[in-house]
């Protein structure tokens, strides 16, 4: 599953950029499906969070329950806590890996 970093087209379709408001609740919402998901797969890895949350966006969309651009940030966020890039071993200066 891709799912975008920068600017989704819902994001243009909206008018603007998600507001504070919108996005915190995406991190509300993320964790939550988060929390839900961690209960259910024992298995968890990016690509399984990235889908359960693409058929939960899909499920509040066709339902009414999240508009454009509540839709857009939560892509948005998406993005950047499922990129690829996001490594949760970082290395710290003087401590060894």
């Amino acid at each position: 599953m891709q799912i975008p970093v920068k600017n989704s087209s819902r994001t243009a379709e909206a008018g603007r950029a998600p507001t504070l408001a919108e996005r915190i609740d995406a991190i509300e919402q993320f964790l939550q499906q988060l929390v839900l998901l961690l209960e259910v797969e024992p298995d968890l890895n990016r690509e399984s969070v990235a889908a359960w949350i693409e058929i939960t966006n899909k499920s509040a969309s066709a339902h009414g329950l999240q508009s454009p651009r509540e839709l857009a940030a939560m892509e948005q966020l998406c993005g950047r806590v499922l990129s690829p890039a996001v490594s949760v071993m970082q290395a710290t200066p003087g401590l060894p890996l």
